[in-house]
């Protein structure tokens, strides 16, 4: 995944979530409201937590932490 690409895919995914659950909130479904933003961010998270791990493992190697 490009490094932009995945700016987008977040700006996209917090847009779809919101409103998500404006709607089923303003519909009285909180419950599934709260369930869709859990869902959000873990999707978020599974996209960024490989970033992530890159990020350290460029640091450990720069620093040549073992």
């Amino acid at each position: 995944m490009q490094d932009t690409s995945i700016i987008f895919f977040l700006t996209a995914l917090a847009i779809v979530v919101t409103i998500l659950h404006t709607f089923l909130k303003q519909a009285g479904r909180e419950e599934y409201a709260y369930l869709t933003v859990l869902v959000g961010l873990t999707i978020g998270l599974l996209r960024v937590l490989p970033l992530i791990q890159q990020l350290f493992e460029g640091v450990q190697q720069v620093f040549r932490l073992y």
